[in-house]
């Protein structure tokens, strides 16, 4: 792994972690808190694989090349 990879997922899973020892620690104000931040994470998840599937289903499908080739027939 390079260098880079390692410093982001650094930067990801520390914060990861840190919730996850308060929560063990039972150390959060509610328990509103903790379902917020989970509704949330999950929220954010399920948006972006469904973004990178559908532009990799853009992709693989020829729609892009279609665009593409109706731009340079258009004379732009």
């Amino acid at each position: 792994m390079s260098g880079k990879t390692i410093l982001i997922l650094a930067l990801v899973l520390v914060p990861v972690a840190g919730m996850v020892i308060t929560a063990a620690l039972g150390q959060f104000p509610n328990a509103h808190f903790v379902i917020a931040f989970a509704l949330g994470a999950t929220a954010t998840v399920l948006l972006s694989v469904g973004l990178f599937a559908l532009s990799y289903y853009s992709a693989r499908s020829g729609h892009d090349e279609k665009v593409n080739d109706q731009q340079d027939s258009d004379g732009a």
